[in-house]
Parts: structure tokens; C-alpha cells; sequence
């Protein structure tokens, strides 16, 4: 009896192990985040390991997480001004279109909601962005490119990835303390909407990472 309570096989102890795996990354995550500028190269640290190590079987997440973070540092950092900056600025005009929609002007109203659907592009495709880095070489601009356009050609999983970062935030708002697993969560939760497309494009040898080409339209 106490040779399986004690059995490191044992769910119960496999289950503590991957909620404290997530408590690491999510953690990790957090503190390498913190300057903003490095937020993208953490984000991409984070999916690489909740990939490799909370769906895999490799171990200690927290070097898979520092290996990859320092490894897409450069071209993450670029992303990550050039894209927030855009969405700081969609952000900007979206509060003021709500704005001037919320004072009585009736065509506001239709232009906020066309903004809104819009928006689902740029941010979507952010959701891309650092999973896709982690997983294959680029530069900066045909990283932006190739997750806009996977972002398109792959809709569905992109709403899924917007809800699942919409939710999160949610939670987060409302009750803070999930600050400390929900990051980790979130990645993982990534891993079951993006690995299927990633796998399609994956290069045969490990150390030689390649562009995916041109993405399929839809899910087919």
C-alpha cells in the first residue's frame, strides 16, 4: 500500500509535478516578462517548454525555458516593439470610436464593430507569432508575415487562441491570484491548437529548423 502511495508513477505525484511545472513557467514567464520588450522571447520561451516538457516527456522545463528564451531574444525583441506598438495604436482608435459611440453618434456604432472584427487579425496573429518563432527559424519580418498569414488560413484555431488569451485575462482581472498558474495553463492549452499545424511543416532534422511554406487555407 505504501510502496504505490509513495510510487513517483503514482497519478497523484505525476499530477503535483506538471501543476508545479506550471507554476514554474508561469512564473518564469512573469519575470523575464517584466521589461516588456522581452515579453515576446518569454512567451516563446513558455510555449516551447509547455511543447517540449507539460505535453512531452522532457524534463526540467525551466532549462527548455531559458534555452529558448535566449536563443530568440533578438528577433523577439524586434516583434514584440513593432507589433505592440501596432496594438497600442488599434487599441487608441478603438477607445475613441467607443467614445464617440457611447456620446449618441449612431455611425460610431457601426464603425466600432467593424474595427472589432478587424482586430481580430493583428491579434490573432500575435497569438502565432511566438509559438511559431520557438519552433522555427526567421526574422523578424517574415515571422510577422507567416503568422498573419497562418492567422487567415487557420481562423478557427485563431478564435480558439483568442479565447482561450481572452479568457485568461478574464480571470486574472477578476480574481489575480491565477496570475501565477494561468500562463502556463494558457500555453498548454496552445500546444492542442497549434502542434497540429506546426507538425505539418516540421522539418525531418531537428537542427536544421525551416519556414513553413505557404499555409493551407482552412483546416483541411
Amino acid at each position: 500500500m505504501f510502496g504505490s502511495i509513495f510510487n513517483p508513477q503514482n497519478r497523484f505525484w505525476q499530477t503535483l509535478d506538471h501543476i508545479s511545472d506550471l507554476l514554474i513557467l508561469s512564473l518564469l514567464w512573469l519575470l523575464c516578462s517584466l521589461p516588456l520588450v522581452t515579453a515576446g522571447a518569454a512567451t516563446a520561451a513558455l510555449y516551447d517548454a509547455a511543447a517540449h516538457c507539460l505535453r512531452g516527456s522532457e524534463p526540467m522545463p525551466w532549462r527548455r525555458f531559458f534555452h529558448t528564451f535566449r536563443r530568440e531574444l533578438p528577433c523577439a525583441c524586434i516583434v514584440t516593439v513593432v507589433w505592440g506598438l501596432l496594438l497600442v495604436l488599434l487599441v487608441n482608435a478603438l477607445e475613441l470610436i467607443a467614445a464617440a459611440a457611447s456620446a449618441g453618434a449612431s455611425a460610431a456604432w457601426v464603425v466600432l464593430i467593424f474595427c472589432l472584427v478587424l482586430m481580430i487579425l493583428p491579434a490573432g496573429a500575435a497569438c502565432w507569432m511566438f509559438p511559431l518563432l520557438s519552433r522555427f527559424a526567421f526574422h523578424p519580418i517574415p515571422l510577422i508575415l507567416t503568422a498573419l498569414r497562418l492567422a487567415v488560413g487557420y481562423l478557427p484555431r485563431t478564435v480558439g487562441l483568442l479565447l482561450t488569451v481572452g479568457i485568461s485575462a478574464l480571470l486574472v482581472r477578476v480574481l489575480l491570484i491565477p496570475i501565477v498558474i494561468l500562463p502556463g495553463l494558457a500555453a498548454w492549452l496552445f500546444t492542442f491548437l497549434l502542434e497540429p499545424v506546426f507538425h505539418r511543416y516540421q522539418p525531418k532534422d531537428p537542427e536544421a529548423p525551416e519556414e513553413p511554406a505557404e499555409s493551407r487555407e482552412g483546416e483541411g
